[in-house]
């Protein structure tokens, strides 16, 4: 009689209708009884992992502290010095020598000229684009 309750109550395991209840009588019956049908055996590991898992227990994770007005002070401050400090190049490397100095100036010099050339090879070019339409245009008349 007990092997067809238990048989109907994995039917209802299986179909996932059991309640907690018929779980809990599974999980007693699958702990207590020593010998069982060859297809049960599942069961029983089944069952008894989640025996198991139950009994263990976690940590709950440290709540954090809350920041304090005084903590983010103390952060804008620091990065007020930095900040500060980076403008007055403190944290510099090397310093530069004359050569450097003169080298920059050259490169920043010849960056400004070629601009400036640039600026005019592009207006010349659409002066051309101009022309080579009123050349086209001259032949289409020709012809």
């Amino acid at each position: 009689m007990e092997l067809e309750k238990i048989e109907v109550l994995l039917e209802k395991y299986n179909q996932g209708e059991t309640s907690l209840e018929e779980e809990n009588q599974l999980r007693i019956y699958f702990k207590e009884q020593k010998r069982l049908p060859a297809e049960w055996m599942m069961y029983r590991d089944l069952f008894q992992y989640y025996s198991q898992c139950s009994d263990e227990s976690f940590a709950l994770p440290k709540q954090k502290k809350p920041v304090t007005p005084k903590v983010l002070l103390l952060v804008a401050a620091a990065a007020a010095l930095v900040f500060s400090l980076q403008l007055t190049d403190v944290f510099q490397t090397q310093p530069t020598t004359p050569d450097e100095q003169a080298a920059r100036l050259a490169f920043e010099e010849f960056q400004i000229q070629m601009k400036t050339v640039s600026t005019h090879l592009n207006k010349g070019a659409e002066q051309a684009a101009y022309l080579d339409y009123w050349a086209t245009t001259t032949q289409k008349l020709i012809k």
